[in-house]
């Protein structure tokens, strides 16, 4: 098979990438190599669905804006025909929070994130108090709040976006990516366990928490590995005003979903790599002695909860700073593209990304959003580009 681009992977990333290319017909044959059509084992659909413009990285704040921007008028974005693409866009705002510890932070993000036209606004204790009472830890000092951020249901998002690439005219193709072909200037095709192989003049690999893998294939190292993170679901015995998504500096958050509410906190005892053998043991245990004291420390209408359900995902985690890594990565193959090592943000920046990769594959430079300094050159450099602050 001979397509003009392949995407390795069709997930959020790939997908968005899959569309953007397919609005352009420069783009010609585009095919998208997924070995989990169903999404069952994928990384979207277990994430909180939250987009905020809450970051440190100018280039952050930009994607998030162009992606909370397109979000909003997902359906619109991407109507095609009569098929509808409803995700759930919640409008609740976010909030972080901090101690004393985390003032000299918040207050400089604050600052680059109104630079660039983020309608967010600090608020001192008394001010996070009277807009969200239920907010009682004794430490809390300052809050960053971001009213027109929000949430959106992960998988409707994945689907959406599938859906719409395939209408037009990009290929899903059911299969993984076992080995990939080059000589001593490019790639040229990917083999798949199915025994087929599929030739492209560019390739991007967008496959998530196994990216390195598929970097390894071709001699390439990127610093990304999969990352177990624990979410819960719950319900409170009272009633607690309507909330945004809240997070603090441990990484802790809480959002409301539905009838309850939505939280967790990173587990910092897992170490890096595919876990599949967590037990339902390990979610309750890890709520009760860890998030449970955490979110009633927070919020003390918490002490009354009863855990409805847990479960975990893997983040596509960058081990040199936690920023994704997008644009070429290999020395000699300059037709290996990718995006990777979100930590978390990936469904968050999605939009942005995809359209970045349909630039970089089409153009070979960045069109609208430089993203530059998130490239792989601070990798081979050594020289970490970080969120400070909250993450």
């Amino acid at each position: 098979m001979k397509y003009d681009i392949v995407i390795i992977g069709g997930g959020i990333i790939g997908s968005s990438a899959a569309w953007f290319l397919a609005n352009d017909d420069r783009a010609g044959r585009v095919a998208v190599i997924e070995p989990d059509p169903s999404y069952e084992f994928a990384t979207t659909p277990q994430g909180a669905g939250g987009i905020r413009q809450l970051f440190s990285r100018p280039e952050n704040i930009a994607m998030s804006q162009f992606s909370l921007d397109f979000y909003k008028n997902f359906a619109t974005n991407l109507a095609n025909g009569d098929e509808a693409f409803d995700i759930g866009f919640q409008n609740h705002g976010y909030l972080f929070a901090v101690g004393p510890d985390g003032v000299d932070d918040l207050q400089k993000n604050y600052e680059t994130q109104t630079s660039m036209g983020a309608p967010v606004e600090i608020l001192d204790r008394d001010a996070v108090l009277a807009k969200f009472p239920s907010i009682q830890r004794a430490d809390i000092v300052l809050g960053c709040y971001s009213g027109e951020d929000g949430w959106v249901d992960p998988n409707a998002a994945l689907q959406g976006f599938k859906r719409a690439a395939e209408q037009l005219g990009v290929d899903y193709i059911k299969a993984r990516v076992t080995d990939i072909a080059t000589d001593d200037t490019r790639a040229k095709s990917v083999m798949l366990d199915t025994g087929e192989t599929v030739d492209a003049d560019v390739f991007i690999n967008a496959a998530g928490p196994s990216v390195a893998e598929v970097a390894n294939m071709t001699g390439a190292d990127l610093p990304v590995r999969p990352m177990c993170r624990v979410q819960h679901y719950w319900k409170c015995a009272h009633e607690i005003e309507a909330m945004p998504l809240v997070k603090v500096e441990s990484g802790m958050f809480v959002r409301p979903e539905g009838e309850g509410f939505v939280g967790g906190c990173p587990s910092f005892d897992i170490e890096p790599g595919f876990v599949e053998d967590i037990s339902y043991g390990f979610f309750s245990n890890y709520f009760e002695d860890t998030v449970w004291p955490m979110i009633a420390e927070l919020i003390p209408k918490f002490e009354e909860v009863k855990l409805q359900r847990s479960w975990a995902g893997h983040y596509a985690q960058n081990l040199l700073d936690g920023n994704m890594i997008i644009g070429s990565y290999s020395k000699d193959h300059p037709n290996l593209l990718t995006a990777c090592g979100f930590s978390g943000h990936g469904l968050m920046h999605a939009p942005a990304v995809g359209r970045a990769l349909s630039e970089l594959a089409l153009d070979q430079r960045f069109q609208t959003l430089d993203l530059s300094n998130l490239g792989i050159q601070r990798v081979w450099d050594n020289q970490p580009y970080r969120e400070t602050g909250i993450k």
